[in-house]
């Protein structure tokens, strides 16, 4: 509990190496547990079930059981040149990792089921419990107080970025459970009649820190847990109480001054810490069920995975490397485990295997509550593993071993077995010495590589600068389905020039079809090719889920060459719209802007303020014909004046007076609710200029008189400035028809002045005299 959780390989392997250590203490003892208890038949059964996962097949079995992931793994083990263990696990490391965790379970279950028997027994696992919960209310709390970053000073956090305390678990969801198990087991022992006041006191310290403390972690879940699990203790108590109907009301006066006691101290420390995760709560809402990213979306996914592995699952360990495949969300974020202990089991066990442990699990709650009339220490024990079990429905708080052990010690309290002589004792000691020999075994495939994590395998090829195949290809047999080190190889290869290169990304894409990253790698590779419609479709994909958008639109730019394919790398349905302009304004590319809201323009679900930015930009760009056509697409979608104007400008600035006269030759009678002043006399105006645009004078005058006369315009700026021009053209036209008339009575001889035809005389002809320059100068 108290170092990282037991999160860490070697510090499980030495959990396993106590535990044989103290199953070796009991190795020669005659006495044997009376009958079989559902504590230890749930872990034995677990580990059962991950060895049968671990079993080698024969392709034909596997096909018939997983035939999408067993292809999937196949297909990845031929490009990789690698022989994967042919079981039905998914992820053999995992599962192995998970036989190791079972199988110290199981020893912890014994050892505490034989301390159970007596009260002073069940006194002692429970105190021990709380207190070491206690020691870690207090390393927590001074670590907050020295504002620390590393843990005990020495260990550095790689994935617990952001918690709101810093603990010996790291993950502020399962400190926050840890600490609520301790406030329900210390209010509980508070109760206990048979102890001395200083260890009363005691445990009150313990409850209030831990309180403390699992509000400071701001885990809902552990909040509301804790909240059910005092409830379920106080019930327990009171009803036990009931039951002892000479005692009743001495007990109650006796545990009065306790109760107010254990009362004010928990409303004082829910009052001071507590604040911000009661905000968290009532911010609570069933809209969160609906988020894409969200822990429900991914349970709803994981049937997929029901469906492809019904019998026996996907293995045990094994949701991580699998749920990529079947969660589109992965893209944004990316589940190690699905947070929900009862919809984990169906996932890895298969329908069979969960079947199988709920049932074992049902025996054993029904033999717990059995226990309810067993006083304080049994109300203590039944709050903690109600508090449990709430919290397991939405996070995965036992599959760690800081918090599993002290579950499983306090479920032994109420799992009650008498220890009776062996009849002989051959079996029993063999039996014994196969656990202790398995525990040891287990430790040491925790110490070995066979059992690395995929974590601990991203972690040390990211340290690598420039990681190889070689590098690479243990990884890839250890995962066959994790799409990581099939990225990285896919990487490595194109640097190489190895022509492997595309049946690797290839086979990360298989198993993680929305990653940005293996897009993006797609994407340089096209570009490589020159495929640049191909690359763009790539791009947009990785566009779709890049945390750095700015970035990679600059790769895009700078790549690809023509603005239509970098407008195809923009994806349509881009969460942020205006983050994605601002970026393309500051890289002063509004041509791709431009082009990449046509695309969205043209989408079924029509947005009309995405149409009218069209509309502007192509009017800004000079693009009349794009204009036109979006102005067009709001009148389609919108059928007002507003939409009318705006085809009316672009059809003018595109000369296409014909058309604008049928449109707007009833723009006089233009009525309605809907109708506004002023785009009706922008449109009269336009419907004006056009008889302008036409030269014809008169209807222009007509046009603009009645506009004049209409009382639509608020100003009479337009219609003076028109009248003007209309002179100003008329004028001009006048002065150019009386020059041509001029030039044509000019060039044309008078009849008086005509020389007589004479005939001919002999002799040289005259030169002609030249005929003067009457042209106009200009």
């Amino acid at each position: 509990m108290l170092v990282v959780g037991g999160a860490l390989r070697w510090t499980q392997a030495v959990v396993a190496t106590l535990v044989a250590a103290s199953l070796t203490l009991q190795l020669l003892s005659r006495r044997r547990l009376g009958r079989l208890s559902p504590l230890v038949l749930l872990p034995a059964l677990a580990a059962g079930l991950t060895l049968v996962q671990l079993l080698p097949l024969p392709p034909a079995v596997l096909e018939l059981l997983d035939g999408t992931s067993v292809h999937l793994r196949d297909e990845g083990a031929a490009i990789a040149g690698t022989a994967p263990w042919r079981c039905i696990s998914l992820d053999p490391a995992g599962s192995l990792r998970a036989v190791a965790f079972y199988l110290t379970l199981l020893g912890v279950a014994l050892v505490s089921l034989r301390f159970a028997t007596t009260e002073r027994g069940r006194f002692l696992l429970l105190g021990a419990v709380a207190t070491t919960c206690g020691l870690a209310a207090v390393v927590t709390g001074l670590h907050s107080l020295l504002n620390a970053d590393l843990l005990y000073g020495l260990y550095e956090p790689s994935h617990a970025f952001g918690a709101p305390v810093m603990g010996p678990l790291l993950n502020p969801n399962h400190m926050g459970g840890l600490m609520a198990i301790g406030a329900v087991l210390s209010l509980g022992l508070a109760f206990y009649p048979h102890q001395v006041t200083q260890l009363r006191v005691l445990w009150i310290v313990i409850g209030l820190a831990c309180v403390c403390i699992a509000a400071a972690s701001l885990s809902r879940g552990a909040m509301i847990g804790m909240v059910i699990g005092m409830v379920a203790t106080g019930m327990v108590l009171l009803a036990g109480r009931g039951t002892r109907a000479g005692h009743r009301d001495r007990a109650l006066w006796r545990d009065l001054p306790v109760a107010i006691v254990v009362g004010l101290g928990l409303a004082a420390a829910l009052y001071v810490s507590a604040g911000n995760v009661v905000d968290q709560i009532g911010d609570t809402s069933l809209g969160e069920m609906n988020r894409p990213v969200s822990k429900y979306a991914a349970w709803k996914s994981s049937v997929a995975l029901v469906k492809e592995s019904p019998v026996l699952g996907v293995g045990r360990g094994a949701v991580e490397p699998s749920l990529t495949r079947v969660f589109p969300s992965s893209a944004y974020y990316t589940f190690s485990h699905l947070e929900n202990e009862y919809v984990t089991a169906v996932v890895d066990w298969g329908v069979l295997g969960g079947a199988l442990l709920a049932a074992v699990l049902g025996w054993a709650i029904v033999v717990a509550l059995r226990r309810w009339r067993d006083g304080a220490l049994a109300a203590a024990s039944l709050g903690a593993l109600a508090m449990i079990m709430f919290q397991s429905s939405v996070d995965f708080g036992i599959e760690m071993l800081g918090i599993a052990v002290p579950v499983t010690i306090i479920a032994s309290t109420v799992q009650l077995v008498p220890l009776r002589p062996a009849a002989t004792m051959v079996g029993v000691r063999f039996v014994r010495l196969a656990l202790i020999v398995a525990l040891l075994s287990a430790a040491g495939v925790l110490l070995r590589p066979e059992s690395r994590s995929i974590q601990e395998d991203h972690d040390a090829l990211l340290a690598l600068e420039h990681p190889t195949l070689t590098d690479i290809t243990p990884v890839i047999a250890r995962h066959p389905l994790d799409y990581f080190p099939f990225g990285l190889a896919a990487d490595a290869a194109s640097r190489d020039g190895d022509a492997r290169a595309a049946s690797y990304l290839n086979q990360a894409l298989a198993l993680h079809p929305t990653h940005p990253g293996l897009h993006r790698l797609a994407a340089r590779m096209l570009v490589g090719l020159k495929r640049y419609p191909q690359a763009a479709l790539e791009y947009s994909l990785a566009m779709n889920a890049a945390g750095a958008p700015r970035r990679l639109l600059d790769e895009i730019v700078v790549l690809i060459p023509d603005a239509d394919n970098i407008a195809l790398a923009i994806p349509t349905d881009y969460p942020n719209f205006d983050r994605m302009l601002h970026s393309l304004n500051d890289l002063k590319r509004s041509d791709i802007a431009q082009k990449w809201l046509a695309r969205i323009a043209e989408q079924p679900q029509h947005n009309q303020q995405v149409i009218d930015m069209l509309y502007d930009m192509a009017m800004s760009r000079k693009d009349f014909a794009a204009a036109k056509s979006a102005a067009v697409l709001r009148l389609s979608v919108s059928h007002t004046t507003t939409s009318r104007l705006m085809v009316a400008r672009a059809r003018f600035e595109l000369k296409e007076y014909a058309a604008l006269q049928d449109e707007l030759g009833d723009v006089e009678k233009w009525k309605g609710g809907g109708v506004r002043r002023d785009e009706k006399s922008a449109a009269w105006l336009i419907s004006c200029d056009v008889h302008i645009a036409l030269e014809a004078w008169d209807p222009a005058l007509e046009c603009i008189h009645r506009l004049d006369a209409s009382g639509l315009l608020t100003s009479r700026a337009d219609v003076t400035k028109r009248l003007a021009a209309i002179n100003d053209a008329r004028l001009h036209e006048a002065k150019m028809q009386a020059i041509d008339n001029m030039n044509k009575s000019l060039a044309k001889p008078s009849p008086s002045t005509a020389p007589a035809v004479l005939p001919p005389i002999a002799g040289p002809t005259p030169a002609p005299t030249p005929a003067p320059d009457l042209a106009p100068r200009r």
